[in-house]
């Protein structure tokens, strides 16, 4: 984490069969940039591919453009990637 940080909340976006593998691929990415996993803050859910333009425009429309675009998430899915939303640290 950046110096005076203590901890940040994501939101993490994976590609799986169910929720559980999503956790696991989650959690997998997570550790492999280096940082810590400590708990699943608010719920899990499924969102459908064809809606994600949607999604963003509501969720996150100031960081749409650092985000996949509808057109890139069919590739991502079928290979199972695993990418975040904004990071929001906090001290």
């Amino acid at each position: 984490m950046p110096a005076g940080m203590a901890g940040a909340y994501v939101a993490c976006y994976a590609a799986a069969s169910d929720y559980q593998a999503a956790l696991k691929s989650a959690v997998h990415a997570v550790g492999a940039m280096r940082l810590r996993f400590e708990d699943v803050v608010g719920e899990v859910r499924e969102l459908s591919c064809d809606r994600w333009s949607e999604y963003v425009s509501q969720a996150w429309p100031e960081f749409a453009a650092r985000l996949p675009t509808q057109a890139e998430l069919p590739e991502l899915v079928k290979s199972g990637a695993v990418f975040f939303g904004p990071f929001a640290g906090f001290e």
